[in-house]
This record gives C-alpha cells, sequence and structure tokens, in this order.
C-alpha cells in the first residue's frame, strides 16, 4: 500500500555554512525523527527548495553565494509554501526584526537549545498553511478555547468572548509562541502587518490590554511585560 502524503516523514532543509553547526542540527533533527536535507550556501539551499519536497527550512542569515534574506525574498516568490526560520546571532534584534518582514516564520538566536529549537520548528509546522500533518484547528488555553476555523474564542461555560479580530490575531500569536519573548516590533509585523512607529508601539499595548480583560483570569494572567524586551505567553 502506497503512504499518503499525510503520513509521511517530514524533511527540514538546514542552510548553515559552518559545518559543526550544519552536523549538530542534522543530528538533532534525525534524532527527533525529521528527515533531514543540509546546504553549506544559499544557491545548494535554493537548488534543494526547488526540487525537494521540503517542509521547513532552518535558514542562516549569513550565508555565502546567496544570504538567508536574499533566500527569504526568492523564497516569497517561487516556494511561498514552505515556512521558514531564521538562524541569527544573540543580540542581532535587527536581523531578526528584517527576518521577519521579509517572510520568516520565526527565528532562533544562537546559541540555541535542543528544547527550544524543537519547539520552535513543531510550532512552525503546526500552523504552516503547507502543512502535511493534519492539524486541529482549536487551540486550547486556561478555560477555554480559541477556534481557528471558526474565528471564536469560546469560554470553557459556552460563552463567545466576543475578540476583535486583531485580539483575536493576537492572542493566536501568543498562544503559537508560548515561553518566548516576543518584542513590540515583532508584534507589529505578524499581527498588524507594519513598521513600528512612535504611535504604534502604543497599539500594541493597549490591544493586549483589551485582550487580557476578555478572558478568563486563569488565562489573563499567562500574560508577562518583559520590561525592555516585550511580552511572552507563559505555559505551566
Amino acid at each position: 500500500m502506497v503512504q499518503s502524503r499525510a503520513m509521511e516523514q517530514r524533511c527540514i532543509l538546514i542552510a548553515e555554512d559552518d559545518g559543526a553547526i550544519r552536523e549538530v542540527l542534522a543530528d538533532i533533527l534525525q534524532q527527533a525523527g525529521y528527515a533531514v536535507r543540509a546546504a553549506g550556501d544559499g544557491r545548494a539551499a535554493l537548488e534543494m527548495l526547488l526540487s525537494t519536497p521540503i517542509d521547513l527550512a532552518l535558514l542562516d542569515v549569513n550565508m555565502p553565494e546567496i544570504n538567508g534574506f536574499k533566500l527569504l525574498k526568492i523564497m516569497s516568490r517561487e516556494c511561498p509554501g514552505i515556512p521558514s526560520i531564521i538562524l541569527t546571532a544573540h543580540g542581532e534584534e535587527k536581523e531578526r526584526v528584517k527576518g521577519l518582514e521579509l517572510g520568516a516564520d520565526d527565528y532562533v538566536v544562537k546559541p540555541f537549545s535542543t528544547a527550544e529549537l524543537l519547539a520552535r520548528i513543531a510550532a512552525v509546522l503546526r500552523r504552516s498553511p503547507g502543512r502535511r500533518l493534519h492539524v486541529a484547528q482549536e487551540l486550547r488555553f486556561p478555560g477555554g478555547t480559541l477556534n481557528g476555523e471558526q474565528m471564536k474564542c469560546l469560554a470553557d461555560d459556552g460563552n463567545n468572548l466576543a475578540l476583535t479580530d486583531k485580539e483575536f490575531e493576537l492572542f493566536r500569536y501568543f498562544l503559537t509562541h508560548p515561553g518566548r519573548i516576543i518584542s513590540q516590533e515583532e508584534l507589529l509585523l505578524r499581527v498588524w502587518g507594519s513598521h513600528t512607529g512612535a504611535g504604534r508601539t502604543r497599539t500594541v499595548a493597549v490591544t493586549l490590554t483589551r485582550l487580557r480583560d476578555k478572558l478568563p483570569k486563569a488565562a489573563a494572567e499567562r500574560f508577562e511585560n518583559v520590561r525592555g524586551r516585550g511580552y511572552r505567553w507563559n505555559e505551566l
């Protein structure tokens, strides 16, 4: 019997010019059950993306031939259904923001832990339009459920929590990025689709305040304001 594509092993492309890091990443992913393709430069990575079924691309920003940013631009045009995570150096916030602006689904900062890397990959695959495995449309939170298919936020007693579109999308972004500090700049790019600005950063704080006011207390308390860095949704 031929195995359906929905049940196939997911394949991750590693585009990283540092051979040692590339080897470590490959070992981590293979031990986690993923198939792996690896490329040492952006041109080789592009060839694989265009010729091989890839479920997600891990892209180093500073690669020879074609760097990570240029590769993101090409992917948005040539293979927009493939999600991506960029690998950036510690403290390079501009790189992270630029990568998200160019279409990356998430980022991982070097050095990273195995648990963090696998969690980020799993989260991106869950919400990716091109994912192969069935993904439930519901996201659970303390006291309720966020239903992506119906675009509703329901309390456990069945009441509709009546979120606005932006409150809904903001909440969904936090639920699909648990445990990670998310900057206001990232939220503006990924939820509002706009650049940051003097008047725009306040938009995030105001919308988040309204969202927390509408949620059950147990859920509202999961949000953390990380001074000077952004916000985090904490899972127990």
